[in-house]
């Protein structure tokens, strides 16, 4: 029943309870977005968290050797390092291995050289100074370092590293100065060793046919 009050009246209360229905409707949607954004901000905040905690220098850190740190770690305008110190002769591993146990007597021998170092820190060895020698008793009958002109060949050796030089011996007696005649060495048996200053191998033998 509309009563006895006009129908306008009655049309305006009508318009009212259906505007306060739409502006109640529209506080929902928006209230229930604003809840469901807050709670992907927090999802997405919880994936990058960790995402950010996992990406520090762990990483970089565990792809770096540990007994070598990198030196672009350093800041640019740090002091320079100290220059690598000279192997120390007595912390210097030679070890000497011949192509052949067998050959004959002034025929070309190849023979390898591997210099390591036991020293705790890396250090400096200038290659060059190695010398491949031959012994019969205790007379040094031929040595690279007779007639081959070292050339300076600097190299830096870590704890427990090593460096390999290569020698082919012609087999000829030699003397200091490259002085005399070069003959070949009689047969027989021959201690073969390296020599680095102070520093000697375990002698191998060779023996000339």
């Amino acid at each position: 029943m509309k009563g006895s009050e006009p129908a306008s009246v009655y049309w305006q209360r009508r318009a009212i309870v259906a505007g306060a229905a739409v502006v109640l409707i529209l506080v929902v949607v928006f209230g229930l977005k604003a809840l469901g954004s807050d709670s992907g901000g927090a999802t997405a905040e919880g994936q990058a968290e960790p995402q950010e905690w996992v990406a520090p220098s762990s990483s970089s850190t565990l792809n770096r050797p540990q007994v070598s740190p990198t030196p672009s770690a350093e800041p640019s305008s740090a002091s320079p390092s100290p220059t690598v110190p000279a192997c120390a002769e007595d912390e210097l591993m030679l070890q000497i291995v011949a192509a052949f146990d067998e050959v004959r007597s002034g025929s070309p021998v190849p023979v390898s050289v591997l210099v390591a170092s036991t020293a705790a820190q890396t250090c400096a060895a200038d290659l060059g100074q190695v010398a491949v020698e031959l012994a019969a008793g205790a007379d040094v009958v031929y040595s690279t370092a007779h007639c081959l002109e070292a050339e300076p060949r600097e190299v830096e050796l870590a704890e427990g590293a090593g460096q390999t030089v290569e020698f082919e011996l012609d087999g000829l007696a030699s003397e200091p100065g490259c002085a005399g005649d070069r003959r070949e060495l009689p047969a027989g048996d021959y201690e073969m060793r390296a020599r680095f200053g102070e520093a000697v191998s375990q002698p191998t033998t060779l023996t000339l046919t």
